[in-house]
């Protein structure tokens, strides 16, 4: 017996294959084919098993939506024609106090049918389903001005004719506002839930750009640290700094309630915003000293703050801000940073213009001190006076805004003191300022100023006496 080379045993492995029988072979590839086939068959039967779960799903989804949907019409409807039993059958809740809110709720519908243009066409901008919650959000149309409501709903099982299943409208779940996300923009990052995505997308550059835009107007020392802004479906609704962040604004959905639907920022959030913004970035300039009410320096920040909002939205309120506007005018664009800077000294009005004028107020030229605008000024004194006389102890206070030095100054602020309809009136609205310097070097600030109480017109004079405005009558 020899030994085998390795290419006589391939050689004959290769004639045995050569060997086989056809038939076998044949067989073999059938089996193999069948076997191919079997996969691809239960491959097919598992897909259209899928798809027809799919489509079941999807089914049973657009019949919950449509439902929704459905109901939603109904509500509405109920509101627009005014049928209350109607629209109470869809409310339900385990709180009565829920159901009261809502009977409330229907009756100031229609009182506001009677008073505005109101259309209710029941469009459904979003809806949104969780398992049994559902969350639509509705447009309403007030005046022409176009408004969303969040409604939430509750996908209840039929157990019966004396307790019909389908959605209904509950309590409003502030936990069913979607999921976080954030975004960033400049130094500044927003926060928020889906339900206020737009709101987010719109806030987030406009706040970035006022936060570096306040510390470059104020010429703050240092930039103060980042922006954050978290948009909270809660209540009560507020805009607020946080109790745990200082550099974190507050602020409430404003899907919590009604919500104008013609600006991704309604108009009196941005309004509130800037506002905010402002004054957190006044006090950041004068090295974060608080500035107590009612002192010359709390004035001074308010009216910075009211000037930057204006820098940051283009709108104020009346007479907010002209008076830092008339003194850039006089003393340039530096003059509002140099005031923020003098406020962690509580200076008075005559110490803070000081530090941009190098003089005192009764120093500075008569035709100066004319140009800048004082109403904002005199209608804080006048607001301060009213509420001094409101106080049981703010006769004080309210003393040291006379100028005692006249006996009938003096006299005439006695009997506003002792005479409690002073306490009760509104103060007076200032119309004009006229700054006018006598012979002799007196100061006086004629203001005429419009009576709530009568609609007349008064004058009312204050002298500049030691660096302050005093009351004269």
């Amino acid at each position: 017996m020899g030994i085998k080379l390795d290419w006589q045993i391939e050689s004959e492995q290769t004639q045995a294959r050569a060997g086989e029988d056809p038939e076998a072979r044949r067989q073999r590839h059938v089996a193999r084919r069948r076997l191919l086939l079997l996969i691809v068959g239960l491959a097919a039967v598992l897909i259209a098993a899928g798809a027809a779960i799919y489509w079941r799903l999807n089914q049973v989804d657009s019949q919950y939506r449509q439902d929704l949907l459905d109901t939603v019409e109904v509500e509405t409807t109920a509101l627009r024609i005014g049928d209350f039993a109607g629209f109470m059958a869809v409310q339900r809740s385990a709180s009565d106090a829920f159901m009261l809110d809502q009977s409330r709720a229907f009756e100031a519908y229609q009182q506001l049918k009677q008073t505005h243009s109101v259309d209710l066409p029941g469009t459904v901008v979003d809806a949104t389903i969780d398992h049994l919650r559902g969350r639509v959000v509705v447009q309403e149309i007030i005046d022409g001005v176009p408004y969303n409501v969040a409604w939430f709903y509750w996908f209840y099982e039929d157990k019966g004719s004396t307790d019909q299943g389908g959605w209904r409208h509950v309590p409003a779940d502030l936990t069913f506002w979607g999921d976080e996300a954030e975004i960033t923009s400049g130094a500044a990052t927003v926060t928020y839930h889906t339900l206020d995505a737009a709101l987010a997308a719109a806030l987030a550059p406009r706040v970035g750009t006022w936060w570096s835009q306040g510390c470059q107007l104020l010429q703050c020392t240092a930039l103060p640290p980042d922006l954050r802004v978290d948009i909270v479906a809660e209540r009560p609704a507020a805009l607020e700094w946080a109790t745990y962040d200082a550099w974190t604004l507050r602020i409430t959905s404003p899907l919590v309630d009604r919500a104008r639907a013609d600006a991704a920022i309604p108009p009196d959030l941005n309004t509130s915003i800037a506002q905010a913004l402002a004054r957190r970035l006044v006090r950041y300039a004068a090295s974060d000293s608080v500035t107590p009410p009612p002192t010359d320096a709390a004035w001074i920040a308010d009216e910075l703050a009211g000037w930057l909002s204006w820098q940051f939205t283009g709108s104020a309120a009346a007479s907010t801000g002209e008076f830092t506007r008339s003194l850039i005018a006089q003393y340039g664009a530096g003059a509002p940073g140099t005031l923020a800077r003098t406020l962690p000294s509580q200076p008075t009005l005559d110490a803070a213009l000081s530090a941009i004028t190098g003089q005192s107020l009764a120093q500075i030229p008569g035709e100066t001190l004319a140009a800048l605008d004082w109403r904002g000024f005199f209608q804080w004194r006048l607001d301060v006076e009213a509420e001094l006389l409101a106080q049981v102890d703010g006769s004080a206070a309210l003393l040291d805004l006379y100028d005692l030095e006249s006996a009938s100054a003096a006299s005439e602020v006695a009997r506003r003191i002792e005479d409690p309809t002073y306490a009760s009136r509104t103060a007076p609205q200032v119309q004009v300022v006229n700054v006018l310097r006598d012979d002799s070097g007196q100061t006086y600030a004629y203001v005429d100023a419009v009576r709530a109480e009568d609609g007349a017109t008064t004058q009312i004079i204050w002298r500049l006496a030691n660096g302050s405005w005093k009351r004269s009558n």
